[in-house]
């Protein structure tokens, strides 16, 4: 997850929003601290830039699939 925390969980869509909110709702329910770092991106503690660094990232890696 972009060295910011999770797991080796695997999701799978054909949209990369798809996918993204499969995680986001994996993340939401966690507790653990390895996943810390993205719960506390997913709430007030980051900037909206964090967010778009994220998801730029997020696109990348995305984008890389079909490669």
């Amino acid at each position: 997850m972009n060295g910011e925390g999770g797991c080796d969980m695997v999701f799978e869509g054909t949209e990369m929003m798809d996918v993204a909110n499969q995680c986001g709702k994996h993340i939401a329910g966690t507790t653990d601290d390895l996943h810390k770092p993205m719960r506390d991106m997913m709430t007030t503690n980051h900037t909206e830039e964090d967010r778009k660094k994220w998801f730029e990232w997020f696109q990348g890696e995305w984008d890389k699939k079909d490669e």
